[in-house]
């Protein structure tokens, strides 16, 4: 997803006084704008378990939220019944038809049987119940972009010792961590780095007297980017990411030094992340079903005989794509 909709990026803006009325002034307003109906409206509280109702198609939405997001969040089920219960004994007054719940996290198993069957006791059909998750908001948000920016702040201040530790994660030789360390220490030096797959901006203390590849490992470590390759078994394909630091999209060599850069004052600098497929699977590649953050999502298997080319081509780069954002959120939230 290119959104993190959890408690460390969603801002709380005047009215709103909590994450979760954070949560539902950003649903309303990405349903304000796909809709612009005038019967989409938001209730106060008390709710009476719907907090939008959109009167002309009769649809009422509950929205429910976790403060650690999609990566490391789920919404239980208690507080879900309890909003569907006080909807249905609402439902002649508000007039609705079916009842979506709107979250910025997924349902366990557990919690979406404990929904359904008290929504089957109440008289519900199952396509009376939705379940709008992370990834339909995201959807929103790449669709309405310029309605929602002011309700995410997606910059990360990065301390000196981070650097000196993503050193260390890149094997770097302990007298060359030590020395670019001192240089980083003696340096006021902050840059900005966005780069190509999510909105993260990252603020980077460095020095003019390191190189731009110093640079690259550093946000390669701390944005959590691995160059191995994935193996893709039901789609007989493979992908690894590709990675160089570019400025207005032109890309600088890595021997050249930071300060030879002569950036502007706000300047910011891009870690452009490329990937590169093949229509066969890689030797010494992980197979994705193997990795622990593949495995956080069911992925729908495909028959590889069954789909062209190009078809193979794209499934594998979406999913590479996905992988890659999946990095660096659950990487940026160990900041």
């Amino acid at each position: 997803m290119k959104h993190d909709f959890s408690a460390q990026f969603l801002r709380v803006l005047p009215p709103d006084l909590s994450f979760s009325e954070a949560w539902e002034s950003l649903c309303y307003t990405l349903l304000d704008a796909e809709y612009n109906d005038r019967t989409l409206i938001r209730l106060r509280p008390p709710d009476k378990g719907v907090d939008i109702l959109h009167r002309s198609a009769r649809r009422a939405y509950q929205c429910k939220s976790h403060e650690k997001g999609a990566i490391g969040g789920a919404i239980s089920a208690p507080e879900s019944v309890k909003s569907l219960k006080a909807a249905f004994a609402e439902r002649t007054a508000l007039n609705w038809d079916s009842y979506a719940f709107a979250s910025n996290a997924s349902y366990t198993g557990t919690a979406h049987a404990a929904i359904m069957n008290e929504a089957a006791r109440l008289g519900l059909r199952d396509d009376q119940i939705e379940f709008l998750g992370p990834e339909h908001w995201d959807k929103l948000c790449n669709k309405h972009p310029r309605l929602v920016a002011e309700r995410f702040d997606y910059r990360v201040s990065v301390t000196k010792n981070r650097i000196s530790k993503a050193f260390e994660n890149q094997r770097y030789f302990p007298q060359y961590v030590s020395q670019y360390s001192s240089q980083i220490q003696g340096s006021e030096l902050v840059l900005r780095i966005r780069n190509n797959r999510t909105p993260i901006v990252l603020e980077v203390p460095f020095s003019p007297d390191l190189t731009v590849k110093h640079l690259v490992d550093a946000v390669k470590d701390l944005l959590g980017i691995s160059l191995e390759w994935t193996n893709y078994p039901d789609l007989g394909t493979s992908a690894g990411p590709s990675i160089s630091l570019t400025r207005g999209r032109i890309a600088q060599q890595f021997p050249k030094k930071i300060g030879e850069l002569m950036l502007h004052n706000d300047e910011e600098l891009q870690f452009w992340i490329t990937i590169v497929w093949r229509d066969r699977r890689t030797e010494d590649a992980a197979d994705a079903d193997k990795l622990i953050l593949y495995r956080l999502h069911a992925l729908q298997v495909e028959n590889r005989d069954s789909l062209t080319y190009a078809a193979r081509k794209d499934l594998t780069l979406k999913r590479s794509e996905e992988f890659i954002e999946a990095m660096i959120w659950n990487r940026v939230r160990t900041h």
